[in-house]
């Protein structure tokens, strides 16, 4: 089974890749693909006929989205759009990430599956519109994720990362504690995607986070604590720190579909042991 991997070099890209890598694997980042480029894809995909098109790229800057759109819609709305007719084309299953950001996060009870998104950012705007867009290959997963944690890719760092390094330099930090989310393991999202292929499971779309939500003072607190170190955290709120882009205040995504992950805390203890 040969399986490409695009985005290889991200967080999330650099844990499928390990995650199959007893298969055929092409793993391509910016070097080898722009998916924004319609005729040079076309013929990459064409000459390699994947069996399998997992697309792990994507613009995730939040705020640079609202500053960005059109490159924002290019990259996260209209290329799964050319994914998923190639792999109609190539009778491949597409797998497609999503985020949490699609729903505006004003339930506190969180979002199952077939909840009604309502993006309240571009950024949640553009990867609903690439959500559609994966829809169209008749083969199709659409998994949805938030927090993203683990190897940092693409010189881009994980929430958990910038807290360490912000203990370097500091003993007293601010977390807001009025916005909450599930942390999800790069490395459990890439075994739960291997899952739902190797098992065939109906196409559509999954929620695939750790379980458990909790707010960023939550989430900081836990990583101190597990990594014991000793620093002064206080609670803030999303008021004190003035964004471009507005986040879901319950961005809580529940899991009725497949048997639950490990906790986010079990996940950030492996992680922080690595």
């Amino acid at each position: 089974m040969k399986i490409l991997i695009i985005g290889a070099k991200g967080t999330l890209g650099q844990a499928l890749v390990q995650e199959f890598s007893n298969h055929e694997v092409l793993a391509w980042d910016r070097e080898e693909i722009d998916i924004t480029d319609l005729e040079a894809t076309s013929q990459k995909l064409k000459a390699e006929k994947p069996d399998i098109i997992i697309n792990a790229a994507a613009m995730t800057d939040v705020d640079a989205c609202e500053t960005n759109i059109a490159a924002a819609q290019k990259l996260n709305g209209d290329a799964p759009k050319h994914l998923a007719q190639l792999a109609n084309e190539l009778d491949a299953t597409l797998v497609q990430y999503s985020t949490s950001y699609i729903f505006d996060g004003s339930s506190k009870d969180g979002y199952a599956e077939g909840a009604t998104p309502h993006p309240i950012s571009v950024y949640g705007q553009t990867k609903l519109s690439g959500e559609h867009s994966a829809m169209l290959a008749r083969k199709h997963y659409i998994l949805r994720l938030d927090r993203l944690f683990g190897r940092s890719g693409g010189g881009k760092k994980s929430f958990v990362d910038k807290m360490l390094e912000a203990t370097a330099t500091k003993k007293k930090l601010s977390m807001i504690d009025d916005e909450e989310g599930n942390p999800t393991y790069a490395p459990d999202i890439a075994a739960r995607t291997r899952y739902i292929l190797e098992n065939k499971l109906p196409y559509g779309i999954y929620h695939t986070t750790n379980e458990g939500s909790c707010s960023w003072y939550e989430w900081a607190k836990e990583i101190f604590k597990i990594r014991g170190i000793a620093v002064e955290l206080e609670r803030a709120h999303v008021a004190d720190f003035p964004r471009k882009a507005k986040r879901p205040q319950y961005a809580h995504l529940i899991n009725t579909k497949l048997p639950p992950m490990r906790s986010w805390q079990a996940a950030l203890k492996e992680y922080l042991a690595s």
